[in-house]
């Protein structure tokens, strides 16, 4: 009887013409390591791992093995493991910060971070790691649960009974639709207020913005700081100037982008949801003999180099990554503690980091200075929720 031998990364890599580090990128929905496919290589990855009939495979997390007990669900546990799911692998500082700032609250504690990887380029693929991460999290009786959370709608029960069987959640960067949980994470309204208000500082009026198809509530409060930007400054939003980011890898609609650009109102500036998108708008610019900033400024949000990005020095809205991870510790110690009493929230202000992204050659570094004042200056005339700790 004929054995069928299985179809490996390697086989697919042959046939697609690539190296396997392409291969792995694609088929398993990362943009790590610096390896960016283009969008005729990854049709062409995927086309060959079709034809060979290629089966990604993933590993079930294993069981956390605890000093002096075998490893079994019945077994009585010490619980000072306390499941931090992160969900996306930006580069940069973002998630370094994050581990650093909750493991420096936990462990003088004795309580230690397990970093659960819920990453997937889709968000359908990244509900589905969450689910796996988080019923990891209850199998093995964590003390409790900090999470960024990717998945939408899709886990919400789950994480419901999780955070009502005594494991406390604490959600940070996202809230979890219709769940009154702990919140850590920053004022994107007033973030994106300060994006925008700078550009409108440099003298633009046709400013377009990038957001994202899977609206979470970080992107819909950051959209609503941009359209509140625009309306202060007596600008008429644009819809044709609002142009939504594709769901799946770091790709846009690239016709829509062109047509964007197409015509007179053309845009002079772009906000972007996350520095996450500069690498594939900035592509699209080049490709549209477009430069930055001269023909187009571009402001970001997170302050989180990205790959890609030669030559451009980004301006963004910096987030206190490591000021959330040690505020998401101490408020799970506190529920920990003291898991009775109403949900809290903290909420960090962003800081506009001007660099030359967003400001023409002329203006010297002593003008960006000033023009990153004016803007941290603007008070919008209506706010929808105060920087506050409570």
């Amino acid at each position: 009887m004929r054995s069928t031998k299985a179809v490996t990364l390697k086989d697919v890599a042959e046939k697609a013409g690539v190296s396997q580090a392409v291969v792995s990128t694609v088929l398993n929905d990362r943009a790590n390591n610096g390896i960016f496919a283009s969008e005729t290589t990854r049709q062409r990855v995927v086309e060959a791992a079709h034809q060979l009939g290629y089966v990604t495979r993933t590993r079930p997390l294993p069981p956390v093995r605890r000093l002096n007990a075998p490893v079994t669900m019945g077994h009585p546990v010490d619980n000072r493991l306390v499941a931090l799911l992160l969900g996306r692998r930006f580069a940069g500082n973002m998630f370094t910060d994050i581990f650093y700032g909750v493991n420096s609250v936990l462990s003088p504690q004795g309580y230690h971070p397990i970093v659960l990887d819920t990453y997937a380029e889709t968000y359908t693929n990244a509900a589905a790691k969450e689910a796996d991460a988080l019923e990891y999290a209850r199998k093995n009786q964590m003390a409790g649960v900090i999470l960024w959370h990717e998945g939408g709608p899709a886990n919400v029960e789950m994480i419901a009974e999780i955070h009502e069987n005594r494991c406390p959640v604490v959600a940070i960067d996202r809230r979890v639709p219709d769940l009154d949980l702990d919140y850590v994470g920053t004022d994107n309204f007033h973030g994106a207020y300060q994006a925008v208000s700078h550009l409108i500082e440099a003298g633009h009026r046709r400013i377009a913005h990038l957001t994202s198809l899977g609206m979470t509530d970080a992107a819909s409060e950051r959209l609503n700081g941009y359209q509140q930007a625009l309306r202060d400054a007596g600008i008429e939003t644009n819809p044709r100037h609002i142009l939504l980011a594709v769901d799946g890898g770091r790709r846009i609609d690239r016709a829509a982008f062109r047509d964007m650009f197409a015509g007179p109102s053309a845009p002079t500036a772009m906000f972007l949801l996350s520095d996450y998108w500069a690498p594939a708008v900035h592509g699209e610019l080049c490709n549209m003999g477009l430069r930055i900033p001269d023909d187009v400024a571009l402001v970001g949000f997170d302050d989180v180099v990205q790959p890609g990005l030669e030559g451009v020095e980004l301006t963004s809205m910096a987030q206190d990554f490591e000021g959330i991870g040690k505020a998401a510790a101490d408020v799970i110690m506190q529920r920990i503690t003291h898991p009775e009493g109403p949900s809290r929230t903290v909420v960090f202000p962003a800081h506009l980091v001007v660099r030359r992204s967003s400001v023409p050659n002329w203006v010297t570094v002593s003008q960006a200075a000033a023009l990153d004042d004016a803007a941290a200056r603007i008070s919008p005339q209506s706010r929808t929720r105060p920087v506050v700790v409570f």
